[in-house]
């Protein structure tokens, strides 16, 4: 994801394409940029027809289960409080993401609850389709604070299931979506993925960023469908 940069205007004359750099992160009412950057090496440009965007957010090579391959079966809790099997939602596709509830930059996890929100419309409205949300912060993020969440967002159990569970358990349920992330300074510094699971519990597509938009998992859960 893009940021805006509030620093001393000559950081631009000694950063070039390419340049990996780190900088302190500033949130402060909704508004976020980056502050006090340095440059920390070179990262090579990307070939022609690759993503720059997988050369940042792209999981490790066979990180994360392939398309087409099975998702490992897990068991996860719902904001109700009910334990919930990955396998039990076999038999419609399943759009699956990730966030957690104390996210402060509104273009990262606020944006992917938004667009979950309206492809969960879009999805009672057809009348098929699953919903998942897993948060990556299962210590702060307990049933009560999901189901808070989810609430705020208009969500149905039946249809859209926010999950937490052991902090480990969740880390192998990230990994097999390629996710990566880690806790920082009472934050949580995270990839971002939106993937479908098709009925048989294959994975199906998977974006990473923010690359996707409602249209485009719906069109991918109608032909997860249709098989």
């Amino acid at each position: 994801m893009s940021f805006p940069v509030r620093d001393d205007p000559q950081v631009f004359e000694i950063l070039h394409p390419g340049d990996r750099v780190e900088a302190r992160l500033i949130v402060d009412r909704g508004n976020y940029w980056l502050e006090e950057i340095l440059t920390k090496g070179f990262v090579p440009t990307p070939t022609p027809g690759s993503s720059p965007v997988a050369a940042v957010v792209t999981p490790e090579p066979n990180r994360g289960v392939a398309v087409g391959d099975q998702i490992p079966d897990f068991a996860l809790t719902d904001q109700t409080g009910h334990t919930v099997r990955f396998s039990q939602l076999r038999g419609q596709p399943v759009a699956v993401t990730f966030l957690y509830t104390r996210c402060p930059i509104a273009t990262a996890c606020p944006l992917t609850a938004t667009k979950f929100a309206k492809l969960d419309a879009m999805l009672k409205e057809k009348g098929f389709g699953r919903l998942v949300t897993i948060t990556v912060d299962p210590e702060h993020d307990t049933p009560k604070v999901l189901a808070d969440y989810a609430k705020h967002l208009g969500a149905e159990p039946g249809r859209w299931k926010f999950l937490t569970g052991d902090p480990k358990e969740v880390a192998k349920v990230a990994t097999s979506f390629g996710m990566i992330y880690y806790p920082d300074q009472g934050q949580i510094v995270h990839a971002q993925a939106a993937a479908v699971v098709d009925p048989s519990g294959r994975l199906a597509s998977i974006y990473y960023g923010q690359m996707w938009e409602p249209e485009h998992l719906l069109r991918d859960l109608e032909k997860a469908r249709k098989g």
